[in-house]
């Protein structure tokens, strides 16, 4: 139920509810439940453990002490049942270190309900916590109501209130709107007259958001990338034009068409080969930002706690993604080693059921791309609930050649070779993965200026080029062994089972593609 849809309650005869709201929403939560009291006519009350006294709202937000000595909470309500008002306690639900319920917390909460229910004095009962949840026996009692984040109409009408006569409402306004998606009503206007006092142009205060936002996730073990700078990979044509299709729904006219927007996509293949970028170029091939989490990361130190960060991290996508976003979770199936075994208590069940049911039910624009080393690690019903599994191969000579092209351009943009080099240089690299190029690359152009730090003063150095042959990239190269002969049993497992998915890559069709050889004479 929605955070409106309170009065109804009342009206029903529910005198005890559960809010969910973050606790930077408290003033915002009771600014809606004063105008609730006024128009019953009846006092709204506040507490939580930071009191010893009752407190009175009154003038919208403002608090003022009672005269009543309030240190128990939900038992000093119980025994002042007689008093009619609007009540509403922070804190007093959560559970304990374990996750579960004290036996005292469960008694006191039934009895409340039941005894303000039969005294019928106007008396109601709000109980406030970031996440509510309650057990088998308690949940008929206790509806939980959810303070949701706010839209962009919402966050429009906050910012034009704010902001209207200070800067000029341009093209860079819908932006701000985008960046302040995810962050809650009252979270987000504080941010904003923070930010309000050095921000001199919407691009200020737009950064500003950003980086406030940023921050908030990074502590969460949680990185944001509004614009993924991707412009290519190499030798993923197959993917790319995959993701392309799938950025065209993003379209308002698809829907037109009953055309949904794809759930998900699961990126399988061996370490290395590309399945990160991937996730970074899905995100800018569609315009949109980039969520990366750690699937292991968001379990807490209880089960309670685990199921806590996962709702609020899907309810943050789900507002994020209202034009679009990709959802990235790297090495998902790290997340489900104990999934039939229930070593971990059923924890990695829990939360697979709450993740199948939100990508199950969800409206919101939001691409879950997730990758795997062992498909088979996860639960088949959630496999099931993604649109496309994909095979990220190591990449072929064609595509080796594309991948070099690109890092090559980054440390030497002029270096070209001869056919008779490409061909060497692309054969003694074919068992590297696309991370191993790339080291492979940097690592050449690190010894290069080398040579000349010790050629050159420190005041030429920067107007030295990096000067290096194809012999200078075999050198780096076994300098370290690949992954693939390293781990070559574990890399084969995965790669034979490559026929249950689609590939990433198409059949090499370049000039240094490996010619069929002629084991007859024509």
């Amino acid at each position: 139920m929605k955070f409106k849809d309170l009065p109804i309650l009342f009206d029903q005869g529910q005198t005890v509810v559960a809010m969910e709201a973050p606790l930077t929403e408290r003033m915002k939560v009771l600014e809606f439940l004063y105008e609730v009291a006024q128009s019953r006519k009846l006092p709204l009350y506040f507490w939580n453990q930071g009191y010893t006294q009752l407190q009175q709202v009154v003038e919208l937000t403002r608090l003022i002490p009672t005269n009543a000595e309030c240190t128990s909470g939900l038992v000093w309500l119980l025994e002042h049942v007689q008093a009619p008002g609007i009540f509403v306690f922070e804190g007093v639900i959560s559970p304990d270190a374990t996750g579960k319920f004290s036996q005292q917390t469960t008694a006191v909460l039934s009895n409340l309900v039941y005894s303000l229910r039969a005294n019928n004095n106007q008396q109601f009962l709000v109980c406030m916590e970031s996440y509510a949840e309650f057990p088998p026996y308690l949940a008929p009692l206790l509806p939980v109501i959810s303070y949701t984040l706010p839209d962009t109409t919402e966050i429009r009408q906050a910012i034009k209130k704010l902001t209207e006569t200070q800067f000029e409402l341009n093209t860079e306004f819908e932006t701000l709107i985008r960046t302040c998606l995810g962050i809650p009503m009252g979270e987000l206007e504080m941010v904003l007259y923070q930010c309000l006092g050095f921000a001199h142009t919407l691009e200020e205060l737009t950064n500003a958001v950003l980086a406030y936002k940023k921050g908030k996730l990074k502590g969460q073990g949680i990185e944001f990338i509004n614009e993924p700078d991707v412009p290519e990979a190499g030798g993923l044509d197959l993917l790319e034009d995959i993701l392309e299709r799938a950025a065209a729904l993003l379209k308002p006219s698809a829907k037109h068409h009953n055309l949904k927007f794809p759930k998900g996509m699961i990126l399988w293949g061996p370490p290395g080969t590309g399945k990160s970028l991937s996730a970074k170029l899905a995100a800018s091939k569609m315009g949109v930002p980039m969520v990366a989490a750690d699937w292991a990361g968001l379990r807490g130190a209880t089960a309670y706690e685990s199921r806590k960060n996962l709702r609020e991290f899907l309810q943050f996508c789900d507002a994020s993604g209202e034009y679009g976003l990709v959802l990235y979770f790297d090495d998902f199936d790290k997340g489900f080693a104990g999934f039939d075994s229930d070593s971990d208590g059923g924890v990695s069940r829990q939360l697979a059921g709450k993740l199948l049911t939100w990508m199950q039910e969800r409206t919101s624009q939001v691409l879950v791309m997730a990758t795997v080393n062992r498909l088979e690690f996860l639960p088949p019903e959630l496999v099931r609930r993604f649109d496309e599994i994909i095979f990220v191969d190591l990449p072929h000579a064609g595509a080796r050649y594309e991948i070099f092209k690109l890092h090559l351009a980054k440390y030497f943009p002029l270096l070209d070779f001869n056919d008779k080099d490409w061909w060497r240089l692309l054969s003694e690299t074919k068992l590297l993965t696309p991370a191993e190029i790339a080291l492979l690359v940097r690592k050449t152009a690190e010894e290069a200026f080398y040579r000349n730090s010790k050629q050159f003063p420190i005041e030429e150095l920067e107007k030295q080029p990096l000067e290096v042959t194809v012999q200078d990239f075999l050198e780096q190269r076994y300098n370290f062994t690949p992954s693939m002969i390293r781990e070559e049993d574990k890399i084969i497992e995965i790669r034979n089972k490559a026929v249950y998915a689609r590939p990433a890559s198409s059949p090499d069709k370049s000039r240094w593609a490996k010619q069929p050889e002629i084991l007859f004479g024509s």
